[in-house]
């Protein structure tokens, strides 16, 4: 399955940076990356602690790994951390 993958960069109230990437199937569209990526901070998000997105955008297709294809066609989306992102299950 091919996928388009949008860079995003959030920032912690600390200062600290999120990055993480929104992967979308192909026909996506960067402002349903950004209603994505603003979700998944809204997760990792703590009241004392919030997360403001900085960017959101297309970087480039690829295909997908088996376990981002199954989410991406199960949900529509798949959220893949890659660096400082806490784990919104916590």
């Amino acid at each position: 399955m091919e996928i388009e993958v949008y860079d995003t960069y959030a920032r912690s109230e600390e200062g600290l940076k999120i990055h993480f990437d929104v992967m979308l199937p192909i026909g996506g569209d960067e402002a349903t990356a950004q209603d994505k990526a603003r979700e998944f901070i809204e997760k990792i998000s703590e009241t004392a602690n919030p997360v403001q997105l900085e960017s959101c955008r297309f970087c480039h297709t690829e295909t997908a790994k088996p376990e981002v294809g199954e989410r991406v066609e199960q949900e529509g989306y798949c959220i893949v951390p890659i660096e400082n992102c806490p784990d919104p299950q916590n």
